[in-house]
Order: structure tokens, then C-alpha cells, then sequence
């Protein structure tokens, strides 16, 4: 009768002992970011330089083509190196490897995507836009949003898709069988979607504005 109820704890979801495993999420969510902001803008400059037949600064729709082709190839070898060094060298447990590589993969394509739509359509003057998203960013994802004030919580903390890819992640790393559908995937699908609009998109804004000045 003094203990009426009996309790049995099972560890359903390991979590790493070690002091990075808190900020683990975080990490891997700026690393997807840093790694697609600096291959998009080489990869970027690359292709600008090979396009000889246009002189406004822009890619050919062929060079847009190769541009998405080539990402594919950049966005692996930057899934890849995150799932090592959470893994392998900081022992970070994922429960699902197969899953983070395809989630890590995906994240990290929406972000060179997003990257490659601003420099394709701003060229180097939207380096500062892409270096704000992220600054306010890194202000706002790790905080409650009921903790945020009005402008940061409907103008950043609702809007930015790293904090889209923080949610994913960090219920990928902590939850076991976590899902890969919610609201953030599918935010992160519209940005893409949107992004590779507006790549394919630059090239003909260009060329319209051409053909009506002369």
C-alpha cells in the first residue's frame, strides 16, 4: 500500500553524454549551411566564368542545368562529411544513419538552392542577404518562440529556413523513428521549388529587359 504505483524507466531515446552531443543540432544545422553557402558561391563563380556567350554577369539556362547537376554531387559529399564527424569522431549517436544522410542531403540541397537563386539572380550584391538570413538566424532558432518578440517571431523565427532544418534535425537526432514529413519538410520543399524557379528564371528577367530596351 506505500507504493501503490510502480514505475519502469526504459531509455527509449539515447542521448550522448558528451558536452557537444546538447549542441549537436545546431552544429550540423550551420555546418549544412556554411558548406552549401561556400560551395554555391564556387561553384557559382566557376560556371560564371565559362559562360562566353553572355556578358551581363548571368548563366545560360544550360549552365543553370549544370549548376543543379553539379549540387547534387556537392550536397552528398556535405552529408557525408557531417554524418562523420557527428559520428565517427564526436560519437554522437543517430539512431538511423541511412535516414540522417537523405534528411542531411536534402536539408543541405534547399540551402544550396536558395544560395544559388540569390547569386544567380543578384550575383555577388546578394552575398549580404544570404550572410543576414543567416546571422538572424543563428539569433532565433534555439529560443522558444513564445520567448521572441512580434517582429522576430512572424519576420524571422517563422520564415527562416534554417530554423525550418533545425526542427528536422534535432527531432532526427533525438527521436527515435522519427518521421521525415511535417510542416518544416514541406516548407523546406516550397523554398526549393521556388529557388530553382528563380534560377531558371534569372537568365530569361535578363534577357526580357534586354529586348525591350531595344
Amino acid at each position: 500500500m506505500q507504493t501503490p504505483i510502480r514505475t519502469t524507466l526504459i531509455k527509449r531515446n539515447q542521448v550522448s553524454t558528451k558536452e557537444v552531443s546538447g549542441m549537436s543540432p545546431f552544429l550540423v544545422t550551420i555546418f549544412c549551411w556554411l558548406g552549401s553557402l561556400i560551395a554555391s558561391l564556387l561553384n557559382w563563380r566557376d560556371h560564371s566564368k565559362h559562360e562566353k556567350k553572355r556578358r551581363d554577369g548571368r548563366l545560360s539556362l544550360t549552365g543553370v542545368t549544370s549548376q543543379l547537376i553539379s549540387g547534387v554531387a556537392i550536397v552528398t559529399a556535405i552529408a557525408v562529411s557531417v554524418y562523420f564527424f557527428t559520428k565517427v569522431c564526436y560519437a554522437v549517436p543517430i539512431h538511423d544513419p541511412q535516414q540522417f544522410l537523405l534528411l542531411i542531403g536534402g536539408i543541405s540541397f534547399v540551402f544550396y538552392l536558395l544560395q544559388s537563386a540569390v547569386l544567380d539572380l543578384l550575383g555577388l550584391k546578394g552575398w549580404p542577404l544570404l550572410l543576414i538570413i543567416w546571422i538572424g538566424s543563428m539569433a532565433v532558432i534555439t529560443f522558444i518562440p513564445q520567448m521572441l518578440s512580434p517582429f522576430y517571431h512572424n519576420y524571422v523565427y517563422d520564415l527562416t529556413p534554417i530554423r525550418f532544418a533545425y526542427d528536422l534535425i534535432l527531432n532526427q537526432m533525438y527521436i527515435t523513428d522519427a518521421s521525415l514529413t511535417g510542416s518544416s519538410m514541406l516548407n523546406l520543399l516550397y523554398i526549393g521549388i521556388a529557388s530553382i524557379a528563380v534560377m531558371y528564371g534569372s537568365p530569361l528577367i535578363k534577357r526580357h529587359k534586354e529586348n525591350q530596351a531595344a
